[in-house]
């Protein structure tokens, strides 16, 4: 009884650590790529081109584009970021059950043993 509940601690241990490793590694891919984004945004608006209506407008128009674009992927990295973590919850929260749950029938197989 006693090893079965050791192995199920094991591996429920090394599937957190995974997870944490996991979402710890989302967010710095999704931190990462969104410093990109800015850093991208940042270096063609420092851009300077003709001077004329058309172009200026057309300018406008892409840094517009751009910031939408660079908000937008910070909200998704957020909102990401909260999917990823309640995702880690419930594997941790279903684990949790598992052991429980061979606890308690390693408690029942004994007791008609």
């Amino acid at each position: 009884m006693d090893k079965i509940l050791e192995l199920v601690d094991a591996l429920m241990k090394s599937q957190k650590e995974f997870m944490e490793s996991w979402l710890k590694s989302q967010k710095q891919f999704m931190e990462n790529w969104n410093q990109a984004a800015h850093i991208m945004q940042g270096t063609l608006l420092s851009l300077e081109g003709p001077q004329d209506s058309a172009t200026k407008e057309m300018v406008n128009l892409y840094k517009s584009a751009l910031a939408t674009m660079v908000d937008s992927s910070k909200v998704l990295a957020d909102e990401a970021g909260k999917l990823q973590t309640t995702w880690k919850d419930t594997i941790e929260k279903q684990m949790d059950m598992s052991k429980d749950m061979v606890k308690n029938f390693s408690g029942l197989f004994q007791k008609a043993a």
